[in-house]
């Protein structure tokens, strides 16, 4: 199994409290908080960075400056490093949606990681900000 995706899938089922709170003395958010996450911030680029550390320890600082608290900065960061980026997900790949309005792209966005290929086109995802109710709590 992919490192990415072993490491995203033992968090599944963390959850937090409303208001993109985490408790700092539980293992997670001590965790969260270490990449940046503050109390009231949206959080799920900051939990596949924290995935992708996990995951990939010698790539620490690189990915130190690649991830942002912002996904769509994320990309972007990764996009200027000259890393590879394609348009079909493959397991373990840190995947980006950016939100559009009018096709015009906007600055949100929301970040995961692919864990599992359903199709070329479907795939299956952890990401952090996101409950499977479709709410923002949770894991």
């Amino acid at each position: 199994m992919n490192k990415a995706v072993e490491v995203a899938l033992k968090y599944v089922g963390e959850k937090e409290l409303p208001g993109n709170v985490f408790d700092p003395q539980s293992d997670f958010g001590k965790k969260l908080h270490a990449v940046g996450q503050r109390d009231g911030m949206a959080w799920c680029a900051l939990f596949s960075e924290l995935v992708f550390k996990e995951a990939y320890p010698e790539k620490f600082k690189e990915f130190d400056r690649l991830f942002s608290a912002s996904a769509v900065q994320t990309f972007k960061n990764f996009e200027n490093a000259a890393y590879p980026i394609n348009n079909l997900p493959r397991e373990g790949n840190l995947v980006i949606w950016q939100q559009m309005k009018d096709g015009v792209p906007q600055w949100q966005g929301h970040a995961g990681i692919v864990v599992e290929l359903k199709s070329t086109w479907e795939f299956k995802s952890v990401e952090g900000n996101t409950n499977e109710a479709g709410g923002r709590e949770g894991v």
